[in-house]
């Protein structure tokens, strides 16, 4: 008898032979042994779905590229008091928290893990993307790559991320989204503007 069980990623095995045994008894072990299968395969699935509920959730970060997330990051900078005498009782270093959107690269080649970040801030959007699909592409040994970099996720998904980091803890201002979204914020804000004052002007005119 044979039966795959997905905790030992394995079929487990069991030969019952019926040479000098009695057929019916030996049809009665193979009906306990089954039974006995089938109730820990059930308890395995059983805890399975159990982990999958408690798993926390993190498709925001998901681009559509396996091994590819996209993320803010906490960077927390440390610099020296400009007072050249600080007061007593105040700290001479000063710390402050820092959050910078990301494209991050990571998995394992041949048992061997590697991680990259590609600052979404200081190489803009479409450029890190292509430096972080390059980079993955590189990596695994990925000759042709073109259907990865049409794969780009959309800018605004880190309207998404931002908000599911916050509910977390994380305390990111809307200044840390990526400049292509806050430019076309503002140009949504501008031409709000510019409608709500043609409508006024048409109500007085």
């Amino acid at each position: 008898m044979t039966r795959y069980f997905a905790s030992e990623k394995k079929n487990r095995q069991s030969w019952l032979g019926i040479k000098n045994k009695d057929a019916d008894a030996v049809h009665e072990e193979a009906k306990k042994l089954l039974a006995e299968w089938d109730f820990e395969a059930m308890l395995e699935k059983s805890q399975r779905d159990r982990l999958k509920i408690e798993r926390p959730q993190n498709s925001a970060y998901i681009t559509g590229v396996s091994g590819i997330k996209m993320k803010f990051v906490r960077h927390t900078k440390r610099r020296e008091s400009r007072a050249k005498q600080p007061k007593p009782g105040r700290k001479k270093i000063y710390t402050s928290v820092i959050y910078t959107p990301y494209f991050v690269v990571s998995g394992s080649v041949e048992g061997k893990k590697y991680i990259r970040k590609f600052n979404i801030k200081t190489l803009g959007f479409d450029h890190a993307w292509m430096n972080a699909v390059t980079y993955l592409a590189e990596t695994k040994g990925i000759k042709q790559f073109s259907h990865l970099l049409a794969k780009r996720p959309s800018v605004e998904q880190f309207n998404l991320i931002r908000s599911w980091q916050n509910s977390k803890g994380y305390e990111i201002p809307e200044l840390r989204l990526p400049d292509e979204l806050l430019a076309k914020k503002e140009v949504d804000i501008k031409r709000n503007q510019e409608e709500l004052m043609t409508r006024n002007l048409r109500m007085m005119s």
